[in-house]
């Protein structure tokens, strides 16, 4: 058979087939097979739950049982500011020089660490002193911990609701902090204010001493209060 010519039989064959997917092209065009929908998903079962069960394990709000507990845990100071006592007196930078018997209390806790390496100093001894008049009264001493850090300290301090009230009355209460450690500077912060039913950690960046210097020469910081946005 000369090349590039096809059997007649081969020729038929293929003919016959296109003629076929053809017939079976239109036949499929014309009568479109419907499409079925799947049945719709049943919905989840809602389980039952026990009512005693669900009373016991999450009871109903109580809110008087819950305010006796919260008073219980964390009893809370008269919720209208307390007027200035009759002997304390007004400083021109705003400072209540006399806190008398207040009932409102701050907390306070310094962190001691080297300056150079910012590693924890521990056993460092720590006063809090504050000035009323010509005296200087000592409120707390403590000693740091393996971490640097001493022990909470509860402090005198004024109402909390002061800091929403303009005025010559400071809403704090300032205290002198004093650290010391064998082999590094004495350093003083001076007028940390501590805030009523607050917590502050004072930081403590203490340097070595070097050869030729006074042990007894003192650092000093002075602490700013806050100022008006």
């Amino acid at each position: 058979m000369p090349q590039n010519q096809t059997d007649p039989d081969v020729q038929k064959r293929i003919e016959q087939y296109s003629r076929q997917l053809l017939d079976a092209y239109r036949q499929r065009t014309e009568n479109p097979t419907p499409l079925t929908p799947s049945p719709p998903s049943p919905l989840p079962t809602t389980p039952t739950v026990d009512a005693a069960w669900l009373e016991e394990n999450f009871p109903l709000p109580n809110v008087e049982r819950d305010r006796a507990a919260i008073a219980v845990a964390a009893p809370q100071p008269p919720s209208e500011p307390s007027a200035p006592s009759p002997d304390t007196e007004q400083t021109p930078d705003g400072e209540a020089p006399n806190i008398g018997e207040s009932p409102y209390v701050g907390y306070l806790r310094v962190f001691v660490f080297t300056g150079q390496t910012a590693e924890p100093l521990q056993d460092a001894s720590v006063t809090v002193t504050r000035r009323q008049g010509e005296q200087e009264i000592l409120f707390a001493s403590a000693v740091t911990d393996g971490d640097g850090f001493t022990p909470v300290i509860p402090l005198p301090s004024v109402d909390p609701l002061l800091t929403m009230q303009p005025g010559s009355v400071a809403p704090y209460v300032a205290y002198d902090i004093r650290v010391s450690v064998p082999g590094f500077q004495t350093t003083l912060y001076e007028n940390v204010p501590v805030y009523g039913n607050n917590y502050v950690t004072q930081s403590a960046a203490m340097l070595p001493l070097i050869p030729g210097q006074d042990p007894d020469a003192v650092r000093i910081f002075r602490s700013g209060a806050p100022t008006n946005l």
